[in-house]
């Protein structure tokens, strides 16, 4: 797992949170509109203390090469 530094989008405070963790992988994700589902990919980031983050791809940045 390569180290990242990424933001979300928190929901509960309506600000943009910055995190230190390790990227697992790409995910599927879609959000439901009249019109039926948009569909968009999130990264998976399991922050310092475990916790699975969903992250836009334009916010996360990869902290290490890829080996």
């Amino acid at each position: 797992m390569r180290k990242v530094k990424a933001k979300y989008y928190d929901r509960m405070t309506s600000h943009l949170i910055e995190i230190t963790g390790h990227f697992h992988q790409w995910a599927p994700q879609y959000e439901e509109f009249e019109s039926g589902p948009g569909n968009y990919t999130v990264a998976l980031i399991e922050d310092e203390n475990g916790q699975i983050i969903e992250c836009l791809p334009l916010n996360v940045q990869f902290l290490e090469p890829m080996k």
